[in-house]
C-alpha cells in the first residue's frame, strides 16, 4: 500500500463527481420520511475502486471501474447515469446483432397523454402500459413494426409539481421497405395519433411525434439511433423544486414500476445475447476495448468527501 497521493489527488473523470452531487438534494428529502433510503443513497458511489491499466504497446494508461456500491434507487442521479450508460452499450450491441441478420431502419417516437395528478400516477402508468400493449397487438402495428424499445419518462409539470407528465419514448425497428408507399407499411403521423387514441380509449387526440433516425454525413446509423434513444429514459427527474410531501407521494406512486420494456425483434435479440437487466442489474458495466492488450498495474481507491473524489490509496 502507498499513501503518496500527490500524483493523482482527485479523480479526473469528473462525471462521477457531477452525478454524485446531484444526489444530495434527494438524500436530504428522503431524510424526512425514509432514513434508510437516505443512508443508502448517501453510500451510493461513495467509494470507487478502479484498476489502472497500461497498454502493452503504446504504454497509454486507462482506468477501469471494478468495484462500487450502488443504491439502485430510481431517483438516484448517480444510478440513473450508470443505467443510461449501460442502456446505450446494450442497445448498440442489440442493434448491431439485428443488423447482422436483417435489413432495418429506425424511427424515434413519443407517445403522450394528458397530465395527471400525482395521486393518480400509478393508475395512469398502468393504463398507458396496457394501452401500448393493445396498440402493439394490432394487425397494423405488427405488420409494420419489427420490434421496439419503450422507455417511460415522468417529469413533474413545470408550473405545478402536483401534476405529472407521463409519456413513452420509443425506438421502433422497421424493415427497409417500410417507407415505400406501395407496400402499405408506412404509418403516417395522423394514423399514429388515431391508433394511440383508440388504444388509450380517450375522447381527445393525444400527442404523438415520430421522426426518422438518419445518420449525418455517412455516420453510423446504429450509433445515431442509440444516441437519440438514451437522451430521455433514466435521466434524473428534476425534483429540486418539489417539496418533501410531493416527493414522498411520487415515491409511493412509482413503487415497483419499470421504466423500460421491449417487444418483437428487439426483445428476441436481447434474449439471444443474454443481456443483464438494465434497471436491477450490475451498474459497473465498465471495460476496456481489446482487453488482451492491457496490463493491470495498480488498484486505485477514491472516496467522495467534501464534494469531490479524492484518492485514498493505491496498491501496486
Amino acid at each position: 500500500m502507498c499513501n503518496d497521493t500527490k500524483k493523482l489527488p482527485i479523480l479526473e473523470e469528473v462525471e462521477f463527481q457531477e452525478k454524485k452531487l446531484l444526489t444530495l438534494p434527494i438524500i436530504e428529502k428522503y431524510q424526512y420520511f425514509n432514513k434508510k433510503k437516505s443512508l443508502n443513497m448517501m453510500d451510493c458511489g461513495q467509494r470507487l475502486q478502479f484498476g489502472l491499466y497500461e497498454n502493452i504497446t503504446t504504454l497509454e494508461q486507462q482506468k477501469k471501474l471494478e468495484e462500487m456500491y450502488t443504491c439502485k434507487d430510481r431517483f438516484c442521479s448517480f444510478c440513473n447515469w450508470r443505467r443510461a450508460r449501460k442502456l446505450g452499450i446494450q442497445s448498440y450491441e442489440v442493434l448491431k446483432a439485428i443488423e447482422s441478420e436483417n435489413k432495418v431502419r429506425y424511427i424515434f417516437a413519443t407517445f403522450t397523454l394528458k397530465n395527471c395528478h400525482i395521486n393518480d400516477l400509478s393508475d395512469t402508468i398502468k393504463h398507458i402500459n396496457k394501452s401500448f400493449q393493445r396498440m402493439s397487438q394490432t394487425k397494423r402495428f405488427k405488420n409494420s413494426i419489427l420490434g421496439f424499445m419503450r422507455a417511460l419518462e415522468y417529469p413533474p409539470q413545470k408550473d405545478n409539481k402536483e401534476y405529472i407528465h407521463p409519456h413513452f419514448h420509443c425506438l421502433l425497428v422497421v424493415p427497409t421497405n417500410y417507407f415505400k408507399t406501395t407496400n402499405n407499411l408506412y404509418i403516417k403521423q395522423e394514423e399514429w395519433i388515431q391508433m394511440w387514441k383508440k388504444a388509450l380509449r380517450v375522447d381527445y387526440n393525444p400527442s404523438v411525434d415520430t421522426r426518422i433516425i438518419k445518420a449525418k454525413n455517412g455516420g453510423d446509423p446504429i450509433a445515431k439511433a442509440v444516441a437519440e434513444t438514451v437522451k430521455y429514459p433514466l435521466k434524473a427527474v428534476d425534483l429540486k423544486d418539489m417539496n418533501v410531501e410531493l416527493f414522498e407521494q411520487l415515491t409511493i406512486q412509482m413503487k415497483a414500476k419499470r421504466a423500460l420494456a421491449y417487444g418483437g425483434i428487439f426483445k428476441e435479440y436481447r434474449k439471444k445475447l443474454v443481456l443483464d437487466d438494465i434497471e436491477d442489474g450490475d451498474l459497473i458495466y465498465d471495460g476496456l476495448e481489446n482487453e488482451e492488450i492491457w496490463k493491470r498495474i495498480k488498484t486505485l481507491l477514491y472516496k467522495f468527501e467534501q464534494g469531490e473524489y479524492g484518492l485514498q490509496y493505491y496498491l501496486k
